[in-house]
């Protein structure tokens, strides 16, 4: 399996989105009803929120022990500084995304390898994870 692709068995560097409509199922609960008041404020990733407020959410899951610099990649036109992801820990970043597009991932490790995921079509309101493990060096698409 390459960069990019939606996966279901982890690989070494892999990137998933999830649509955010479709995947509401997933989750465990009752949903709460409609009413003429004011929507209640959640922590879930799957609500609508997100993509009535234009956004993406990419989350990064760091495994390996140097700091990743991560960088979203739009039509290799725009390169856009994600932040930085400390070694073997995880952070999550909201991002403006206005309409459908096509986006690719790109870390630096501190003093170790650089990557590039495949690209993968994004839509508002999905949310992405990039899993960087112990050992990204061993995969063919780094450098």
């Amino acid at each position: 399996m390459l960069f990019g692709e939606v996966m279901s068995i982890p690989k070494p560097i892999a990137l998933r989105a999830t649509r955010a409509l479709a995947a509401g199922f997933l989750l465990v609960g009752a949903a709460a009803c409609a009413s003429s008041g004011p929507r209640p404020t959640s922590g879930n990733p799957f609500a609508q929120e997100l993509a009535d407020s234009k956004q993406i959410q990419i989350r990064i899951l760091n495994l390996h022990f140097s700091d990743a610099t991560v960088w979203v990649l739009v039509r290799d036109a725009r390169r856009d500084r994600l932040g930085t992801v400390t070694g073997k820990s995880e952070a999550t970043f909201t991002i403006p995304w206005t309409f459908s597009e096509p986006l690719r991932l790109e870390f630096d490790l501190l003093a170790d390898v650089r990557c590039i995921t495949e690209e993968i079509a994004v839509d508002p309101g999905d949310m992405l994870e990039l899993q960087i493990t112990a050992d990204p060096g061993s995969d063919p698409s780094c450098r």
